[in-house]
């Protein structure tokens, strides 16, 4: 079983687009993260039990909106961002396919596994940097439309793979936290 999500980012020049693609290989029981820009493709590995860790903890940890919401209760932010949320995967990009044509591989051609996280945030943008045991590692730097469609491939190609369960809509229309397979 494959799934695959991918994310298409308008172009910051007209030679280079940038894309991100997220795939399960069932085979190795692991997801598959794929970044473009310019001609260069980064490829790093998740672990199941690291994806479950980083799905957790954005279901848990509260990110930048795009508005500036700091006058705004916690639960009226949540609120913000789950209507952002909502707005930016609806806007997205999700039906181009993931250009498979790099020319250069900075991590190598397999790329990396990662053995380490770590999530910061400068100003509106979220930093994912993904380390390896050892060598470069590769950070994915998204403004909260892009974290939010990362997010939200990160949820589809999880319940493929049966990691976590399809995210139940409540009443208003927004995701409750999902249920975690074992």
């Amino acid at each position: 079983m494959t799934e695959e999500a991918s994310h298409n980012q308008a172009p910051q020049s007209e030679a280079s687009q940038n894309q991100i693609n997220l795939n399960y290989d069932a085979a190795q029981d692991r997801i598959l993260i794929r970044a473009s820009e310019g001609g260069k493709e980064y490829r790093a590995w998740w672990t199941r039990r690291l994806a479950l860790r980083i799905h957790t903890l954005f279901g848990e940890h509260t990110f930048p909106t795009v508005n500036n919401a700091s006058h705004l209760q916690s639960e009226q932010q949540q609120s913000l961002g789950d209507l952002e949320k909502q707005g930016a995967v609806q806007q997205a990009d999700f039906s181009t396919p993931y250009q498979e044509d790099a020319s250069h591989y900075p991590l190598g051609e397999e790329g990396i596994l990662v053995q380490r996280i770590d999530i910061k945030t400068e100003g509106k943008i979220v930093k994912i940097i993904m380390l390896p045991a050892d060598g470069e590692g590769m950070t994915l730097s998204l403004p909260p439309g892009q974290r939010y469609s990362f997010e939200h491939m990160l949820q589809r190609v999880m319940t493929a793979a049966e990691w976590v369960s399809a995210a139940a809509q409540d009443s208003a229309g927004s995701p409750q936290a999902p249920r975690i397979a074992h």
